[in-house]
């Protein structure tokens, strides 16, 4: 029981610590200058890799650690060289890494016997994950594609943009200063907004029925 609780404080101190920086790229970065904001994402990004590990439970993490250093190794080659073949080997890398991340949090949260404030924390780290996951498939698309998405408004496109179109489309806000143009961008966007969608009506569900549960086993008791 001693060591549970310890754990299980560990995992919410780690939810939190990865909030954080996490919070930071996705709101706060747009306000950084330009010369250095680059940089910065991709530091941020190696802080997410291994942080994220620690929002984790059980003996995935030995295994986690390894995809981190892959991703963090890659994340600064690309940036290093500057060469089209690795800014793809490290964005891919970058979305398996996220999409672990976050069916392994979806995991501890319908596992969870009650809602508390590190299921709480889990769920909005696996939602903001969900959405930098996306992210990277969203620039993939523009190196792959620079023409299957339209920027009304910015000539020069960089890392925030993509940010700003994926959390626009993933809550289906939609406020159409970038829209797809091709049907291959029309087609991620669809998988965007139905993958946010489905997401907050799980979770949510599964959120609200361990609350309910929860307060009716205190109540009979």
């Amino acid at each position: 029981m001693l060591n549970l609780k310890k754990n299980n404080s560990e995992v919410k101190i780690g939810n939190i610590m990865l909030l954080i920086p996490t919070f930071t790229l996705i709101f706060l970065m747009p306000l950084f200058p330009e010369v250095i904001r680059h940089a910065s994402n991709n530091v941020l990004f190696s802080i997410i890799f291994f942080l994220a590990i620690f929002s984790l439970k059980g003996k995935i993490k030995k295994k986690m650690l390894v995809i981190a250093i892959f991703a963090f190794v890659t994340e600064w080659v690309a940036e290093i060289f500057t060469m089209d073949f690795l800014y793809y080997a490290s964005s891919f890398v970058n979305v398996i890494f996220f999409q672990i991340i976050v069916i392994r949090l979806i995991i501890q949260i319908a596992r969870s016997k009650e809602v508390n404030a590190s299921v709480i924390l889990e769920s909005v780290n696996a939602y903001l994950l969900l959405g930098l996951m996306f992210t990277m498939v969203v620039a993939i698309l523009h190196l792959y594609n620079s023409e299957a998405l339209g920027f009304i408004y910015t000539q020069e496109v960089d890392f925030q943009d993509f940010i700003y179109y994926t959390f626009v489309t993933i809550t289906t806000l939609g406020y159409g200063d970038i829209t797809p143009k091709q049907s291959i961008g029309q087609s991620l966007s669809i998988l965007i907004s139905v993958s946010g969608q489905l997401y907050m009506a799980i979770i949510v569900a599964m959120l609200v029925g361990k609350f309910a549960a929860s307060n009716s086993k205190s109540n009979n008791s």
